[in-house]
């Protein structure tokens, strides 16, 4: 039943990305065809968009290499990068899970290799080309010196061909030397494949690898075409935080071993919830910690559904809280910034309703250039606590998720969520449904949420219950 639901999940989530593709196909076909009957606003459009571009690359052509933190430099870097996170903790003497990279690819390979998934041929899909280029062509009659469109752009960054084939075989030639049992993912992302696996409470204790007949398996990252593993770089999250990335638009894979959690987490899949396969999943202990303004602020179960507040898990929780402290002391002490393109566009709007909003500026302040703010996620091994990857800050401009602090501080206003990050989540509270932000309003946290002094508190009692139990035992 398990690997049959692992099939199904898998074969939706396959599904699921050639739909968004074809949906924000299909929107940019109607965006397409709106601003061409309005030549005026489609050049207003089209200098909105390359003054984007233009921020996104002179911000990201700052960022530094993450050679330059693992040799105890500084400077800002991309908050995404997972390198970046291992170099720091590798620093700060903070136990991690590694990751040794296996492929760099170019932006026009990348750019080449998402082809291999095939969009259908449909007049929508001519149509949108056809207006692309009449934009294009509207752009440099209107206004040629101020509009830099695509066509003025060299995507490929050089002249030489691609030769497909070769291109193909890098994917599995980098595989060749991946032990068995471990899992691949970009610098900037997992596969979408493995993080469906894991919400769904049905990844298992080993590494995913799931059959689909004599000729095909996918693993972590990986798909298995007869003998041999090539990465799945069609993956739609991996390429998409591929397109999201810094100004140079390469992309590294790296290969990592799979982690056994040393805990698990047990309780109703809310995924699951109404169908056959309605029932429990379980989880690995793994813990969100959440870092602003140079200091952690609050920590949660990263499968906040099916947490609960105990002795163990609060003092798994300030275990992570203190190592994640560790790595931003040596983030501060080499004077290494992380930075996430979302937040910095925010920064620099200048609409009124931006600019002029104190909620706004206070929140851009908790998230500034030169602090650190960021996710970090901890799972528990038999080894110990390890960092398992770091990420952007949980902001109202977008970012990592708040986990189970989901609701704290009220529904979406203005930014997206602003939560009450302060303390420790053990899970979600009652009425909330993390995957509809309807319900993200405030409630009774008793049962869900703790502040430090409050965890402070409850394991005093705790050890104070303990050593009178001890001390009955011992007359």
């Amino acid at each position: 039943m398990l690997d049959r639901f692992r099939k199904v999940i898998l074969g939706l989530n396959v599904e699921g990305n050639e739909r968004s593709v074809t949906k924000e196909t299909r929107s940019l076909v109607a965006k397409g065809i709106s601003l061409l009957r309005e030549p005026a606003k489609a050049v207003e459009r089209l200098r909105s968009l390359a003054n984007i571009q233009a921020l996104h690359e002179i911000e990201t052509g700052t960022w530094v290499a993450p050679e330059t933190l693992a040799q105890g430099l500084g400077g800002p870097f991309d908050s995404v990068d997972l390198r970046h996170w291992l170099a720091l903790a590798k620093r700060a003497g903070v136990p991690c899970v590694n990751a040794r990279p296996i492929l760099q690819l170019s932006e026009a390979e990348m750019s080449a290799l998402s082809g291999i998934v095939k969009l259908p041929e449909s007049a929508g899909l001519n149509k949108m080309r056809e207006n692309s280029r009449m934009l294009e062509k509207i752009a440099k009659e209107l206004d040629a010196e101020n509009i830099k469109t695509a066509e003025d752009d060299d995507l490929s960054g050089s002249d030489e061909p691609i030769d497909m084939e070769k291109l193909v075989e890098k994917l599995y030639a980098a595989m060749d030397n991946v032990p068995e049992g471990w899992m691949v993912r970009s610098n900037r992302s997992g596969a979408s494949s493995l993080k469906t696996l894991a919400g769904t409470g049905i990844a298992g204790h080993v590494a995913p690898e799931v059959r689909f007949g004599s000729n095909l398996e996918i693993g972590p990252g990986w798909i298995r075409t007869g003998n041999r593993r090539r990465i799945d770089v069609n993956d739609l999250r991996i390429m998409k935080s591929a397109a999201e990335g810094p100004a140079d638009g390469s992309v590294t894979f790296v290969a990592r071993p799979w982690v056994e959690a040393d805990r698990y987490f047990i309780g109703e899949d809310p995924h699951r919830h109404g169908s056959i396969f309605a029932g429990k999943g379980e989880w690995p202990a793994e813990w969100r910690v959440f870092v602003e303004n140079n200091e952690v602020v609050g920590v949660s179960a990263y499968y906040g559904w099916c947490g609960e507040i105990t002795a163990e898990n609060a003092r798994k929780a300030l275990e992570a809280a203190d190592l994640a402290q560790k790595i931003v002391d040596e983030a501060l002490r080499q004077k290494a910034w992380p930075r996430f393109m979302d937040i910095e566009f925010a920064r620099n709007n200048d609409h009124p309703d931006i600019k002029n909003n104190p909620l706004v500026q206070a929140n851009l302040e908790k998230f500034g250039r030169e602090k650190i703010a960021c996710t970090l996620d901890f799972i528990e091994t038999s080894n110990g606590m390890m960092l398992l990857e770091g990420g952007p800050a949980a902001s109202p401009f977008g970012g990592g998720h708040v986990c189970a602090f989901a609701g704290t501080g009220g529904p979406p206003r203005l930014m997206r969520h602003v939560a009450e990050i302060n303390g420790i989540a053990f899970k979600t509270m009652p009425h909330i449904n993390l995957a509809d932000m309807k319900t993200w309003v405030d409630g009774v946290r008793d049962d869900s949420i703790l502040t430090f002094d409050e965890v402070g508190a409850f394991l005093l009692a705790v050890e104070a219950s303990e050593e009178q139990a001890d001390l009955r035992a011992e007359i």
